[in-house]
């Protein structure tokens, strides 16, 4: 299939707060892809097929925004135009996330969250929802948290490095905490729906009490499948909470001891981490002093 060749972005397109990627470092990337594909005949990724562009912003309008508590929400948001006539679909690999252009006090700024569509939603008329957590007065979070029905918001992607390939490894280690937990869905999802895969996963997931367990209906339907095992550590909880039958919550906070019990770490192990830089350092050193390769640690 032929490659267009990539628009170069306007010059107010660039936030100038120094955000990784770079949206002219995109350009130079998708043009350097062009010029390869007339000289070789080479198209590695046609992302004018997607509905979403790493070279540009597009404009998203809020399908709804769904509560979790007074910490926590989930946005729901929809191509505001589609100037294809809705041929070009929304996608992501798994993993991947989007950029979030925010503008306040005359100040440019992105942020990066993760797409998320479940399977059960394949067929509603929206693109994807975020999961965030309120932050402080000013923060992109907040402005998020209280963004309402028809609010309007700019994204660009999706960028990620991070590649699924099919029994790769024998097991995959995931250690979540809070929001954190939103790469590992995609990731959790695609394995889970090729029956071909024999990848085994194991879900840590590490969040405050209860009320911010994020998508637990979604986690403890995954428990049908033979290869997927979880485990919910609540740092600040009692042991008083209404569960489901062998829901698989811990009221202790996850520590090393915890971890130590998926002995013996295999090369065969791949370990992924998200969480906060403390977080994700802690036990990414951890399993370094266990003897495992620095190439199976993927930090998110």
């Amino acid at each position: 299939m032929k490659m267009d060749k990539p628009v170069e972005p306007n010059i107010e397109d660039c936030c100038g707060s120094g955000c990784n990627p770079c949206i002219f470092d995109i350009y130079k990337e998708q043009l350097k892809k062009y010029e390869n594909s007339l000289k070789y005949g080479q198209v590695t990724n046609n992302t004018l097929e997607n509905g979403i562009s790493q070279i540009k912003y597009t404009n998203f309008v809020v399908v709804d925004n769904k509560y979790m508590n007074d910490t926590h929400a989930i946005i729901i948001l929809k191509r505001l135009v589609c100037n294809d006539n809705g041929m070009s679909r929304l996608w992501w690999n798994p993993g991947d996330h989007f950029l979030l252009k925010y503008v306040v006090e005359n100040k440019t700024c992105t942020r990066a969250y993760t797409p998320i569509k479940l399977k059960k939603n394949e067929t509603d008329l929206w693109d994807f929802f975020i999961v965030v957590k309120k932050g402080n007065i000013g923060s992109v979070s907040l402005y998020l948290y209280n963004l309402q029905k028809g609010d309007i918001t700019s994204w660009r992607g999706p960028y990620g490095k991070y590649e699924l390939v099919p029994n790769r490894f024998d097991r995959i280690i995931m250690i979540a905490q809070g929001t954190g937990l939103a790469p590992f869905i995609s990731i959790i999802q695609q394995i889970l729906e090729n029956e071909d895969d024999m990848t085994k996963i194991i879900l840590i997931y590490c969040t405050k009490n209860i009320e911010t367990i994020i998508l637990r209906e979604e986690l403890y339907s995954y428990k049908q499948y033979w290869n997927f095992s979880y485990k919910i550590y609540l740092s600040e909880s009692s042991d008083e909470f209404p569960s489901k039958y062998e829901e698989p919550i811990i009221c202790t906070k996850f520590n090393f001891n915890e971890l130590s019990h998926h002995r013996p770490f295999r090369i065969s192990d791949q370990y992924l981490l998200c969480g906060s830089v403390t977080f994700m350092e802690s036990y990414a050193q951890y399993l370094i002093n266990e003897n495992v390769q620095l190439a199976n640690i993927v930090k998110f």
